[in-house]
């Protein structure tokens, strides 16, 4: 500890400081977050829904999806450059306050012109990219706002406001929806933009921070690709960092294509289950999600990880596996109610485990980073993880018209279990 407090910017707190300075970091962070989220949501949620209730086209649905995964696939590398470059507390609160702004932009323009869903596009393609500069510049800044000790906490904690607002999104959306004009849901996401960012100010981002020299050429092509190029070295230097993003990328793969392609065909498709058992189906994700984060952010962090990252990863091959099982006319699935039930047991585990490996590999991740790297590779992290999902669900697509779905979750989770035996018995990740 004495260490980290010499190594502040301030280098002027005593030890009562620090950890009270700490805990209000964590209580603003979630606030933040949590509210920042769900603004965000129920208006994703919301504007969906008009879109779908306007046009009637998923076809329109699904271009309103896209806007938002382009800006996270092609600006990452940009958006971890610049928050390595500017002071990361100005940069979150400067953007939850546009972000604020633009949605306020899209009601003046509704209220002259109506609400048009070429509006809705142009919006979210905005909001998508300032969600893209702003969630590299929180996610790298978090072992700045805590103790090292602390670093799972707050991750863990982070998916805990990532998990409510995935479960009360939808409620609160699919509730206000039918009661209240669609304006008012800007008028609530704007708002929530400008909260959050209130509470951003009083955020000490400096908290555990270690003093920073270094001059930063001025912003180029060529300094670009140098800084890129710096960082891609970096992480293939880091034998525990570069098999933990090879790793993190194949599980992005092929679990995006499974729970947003092959679930989703053979839940309502093949089984027919109701697109209300569905919602509910996957509310148990997000549930799932929230036990495990609590847990985690409760007890103390292991030392060594590799054999629990490794069963999970496994765990998570196994539950694709018998995702598909339903598929195979077994007399015991014959009844919907026992599908249902099978299937809520599988959504909460898939949830529970994801959180187990993944903030682990993320803690790991951002103690290997050095800190005028650690925003570059949270943006390339993103960007990587954001370019192969759609990859994933493209194929999977594909696949879905030519073989049956139960073999397509066979040969993902077994890619799955496979990699995570041949992580346990790595080399050089031992140490991890």
């Amino acid at each position: 500890m004495k260490a980290i407090l010499t190594n502040t910017s301030k280098c002027n707190y005593n030890l009562d400081e620090f950890h009270k300075t700490e805990k209000l970091n964590i209580s603003l962070f979630l606030g933040a977050k949590t509210i920042s989220l769900l603004g965000s949501n129920i208006y994703t949620f919301a504007l969906s829904l008009y879109i779908l209730k306007v046009t009637g086209s998923g076809t329109s649905f699904a271009i309103n999806v896209l806007i938002g995964m382009i800006p996270k696939i092609i600006l990452g590398p940009f958006a971890g450059i610049l928050s390595d470059r500017v002071s990361r507390k100005k940069l979150t609160v400067t953007l939850d306050i546009i972000s604020g702004l633009v949605v306020l932009g899209l009601l003046f323009l509704s209220s002259l012109y109506g609400l048009r869903i070429v509006f809705i596009y142009v919006v979210s393609l905005i909001l998508s990219t300032i969600n893209v500069f702003y969630d590299t510049a929180l996610t790298s800044s978090l072992p700045n706002l805590v103790d090292n000790d602390k670093l799972m906490k707050i991750n863990a904690f982070s998916s805990v406001s990532t998990s409510l607002s995935g479960i009360l999104s939808p409620v609160a959306a699919g509730i206000i929806f039918g009661l209240v004009p669609i304006y008012y849901f800007l008028i609530i996401d704007a708002l929530s933009f400008f909260f959050s960012s209130s509470l951003e100010s009083f955020m000490n981002f400096n908290l555990n921070k270690a003093l920073d020299c270094s001059t930063k050429a001025a912003m180029s092509i060529e300094t670009f690709k140098s800084e890129m190029t710096e960082t891609f070295l970096f992480v293939k230097k880091q034998k525990i960092m570069y098999s933990l993003f090879k790793y993190s990328l194949i599980l992005n793969f092929f679990l995006v294509a499974s729970i947003s392609v092959v679930y989703p065909y053979i839940i309502n498709t093949m089984l027919r289950m109701s697109s209300s058992q569905f919602g509910i189906l996957q509310t148990f994700v997000s549930i799932g999600i929230l036990i495990s984060s609590i847990i985690i952010g409760n007890r103390k962090e292991k030392e060594k990880k590799l054999k629990t990252t490794s069963l999970g990863l496994g765990a998570i091959g196994l539950i694709l596996i018998l995702g598909g099982i339903p598929t195979l006319s077994l007399s015991i699935f014959k009844m919907v109610s026992i599908e249902f039930s099978y299937y809520i047991i599988l959504f909460f585990l898939l949830g529970f485990i994801l959180i187990l490996i993944n903030t682990p590999i993320l803690v790991s991740i951002q103690r290997l980073t050095p800190e005028n790297l650690r925003g570059k590779i949270t943006g390339i992290l993103g960007t990587l993880s954001g370019g192969i999902a759609p990859l994933g669900v493209f194929l999977a697509g594909i696949l879905m018209d030519k073989i049956h779905p139960f073999i397509i979750l066979l040969a993902s989770g077994g890619f799955i279990i496979a990699s995570a035996i041949i992580l346990l018995n790595s080399r050089h990740m031992k140490e991890f």
